[in-house]
């Protein structure tokens, strides 16, 4: 597989509105962009432990063949899933107040939002086997996976209520060509 198509699939999938890029568009709109990095760096620490794990994972699933194509299967049959409900959703960001909070619990505010998300475990671990097989650096691929949601959570915090006009317009476009991604990976899983 491509990086381009790991970068783009994972870039599309990063900026759509879930938990940590909801949190940090609210905790932008109600604290400010600097008080949201202190949420960053919980987050993204998160993001590091579960990409370490999925991929420490994978490669233990990838050394038993039969167990690897179950899980490839699975894994696209998810991905599919995803795409489908990315067409057909109209979703909508709604903007939340949160009140002023210390630093350390914005750090582990992000922290647990990130480790305990289902999508984010299942989406690295569906897509993380197709790039270790080609030796790549576990580093390299969770470096990269963390500059992406780093700029996202940074779109998303900065942006405040002209990102929430802008999204509300062209947010079901976006899931578009988002599932359209998915599906291509999905299929080039199931067919790799």
């Amino acid at each position: 597989m491509d990086y381009l198509l790991f970068i783009f699939t994972f870039a599309s999938v990063s900026l759509l509105p879930g938990l940590c890029m909801n949190l940090a568009f609210s905790l932008g709109l109600s604290l400010g962009y600097k008080n949201v990095l202190w949420m960053m760096i919980g987050e993204l620490f998160g993001l590091a432990i579960i990409v370490i794990c999925c991929a420490f994972g994978a490669n233990f699933i990838s050394q038993h063949a039969n167990l690897f194509k179950i899980f490839k299967i699975f894994g696209a049959l998810y991905l599919f899933y995803v795409a489908f409900n990315l067409i057909k959703s109209h979703a909508k960001i709604h903007e939340t107040k949160i009140t002023k909070k210390a630093k350390f619990s914005l750090v582990f505010q992000g922290f647990i939002t990130s480790i305990t998300n289902p999508k984010t475990w299942i989406f690295i671990l569906s897509i993380l086997p197709s790039f270790l097989r080609f030796h790549t650096s576990v580093l390299f691929l969770t470096s990269m996976i963390l500059l992406i949601e780093f700029c996202s959570l940074n779109l998303y915090a900065l942006g405040g209520s002209f990102f929430k006009i802008f999204m509300n317009k062209h947010l079901n476009k976006l899931n578009k060509i988002s599932a359209f991604c998915i599906i291509i990976l999905a299929i080039g899983i199931m067919f790799d």
